[in-house]
């Protein structure tokens, strides 16, 4: 059984997808970023960098695990899905979740950021990220 502590995030929702497409037995466990509920002393001990999601696999010693793309490419192996062994097909399925995991996600999350979030605040920034 694996516990996933997420929110309503892109982040959150990559994790719950991947979840959901390997079939691994899973509860959610929702942490609330709005109320700040990722600064709680019993989360920190499961992702000391405060943010969703994270896991810990009951199935595994308790593994914890943080941060998105750590997760899916653990997801993966253990599942046996997902993630060619070997090759040219691992090398490319990577080489798509690094570009995703430091480049198009980080700027749509800057995005949502400055345009939702925050606008008016920075001419600069919500033109640079439009």
């Amino acid at each position: 059984m694996i516990d996933f502590y997420t929110w309503g995030t892109p982040n959150g929702r990559k994790v719950s997808i991947m979840l959901e497409e390997t079939g691994l037995e899973y509860r959610t466990f929702p942490i609330d970023i709005t109320k700040d509920e990722q600064f709680d002393e019993q989360f920190l001990e499961i992702s000391p960098n405060n943010k969703i999601p994270a896991i810990v696999d009951h199935g595994n010693d308790s593994m914890t695990l943080m941060e998105s793309g750590a997760i899916l490419i653990y997801l993966a192996q253990r599942s046996g899905m997902l993630l060619p062994k070997d090759g040219q097909a691992h090398w490319r399925t990577m080489e798509w979740l690094m570009l995703q995991m430091g480049g198009i996600g980080p700027m749509l999350g800057q995005v949502h950021h400055f345009v939702k979030f925050n606008p008016g605040k920075s001419d600069y920034a919500e033109t640079r990220f439009k």
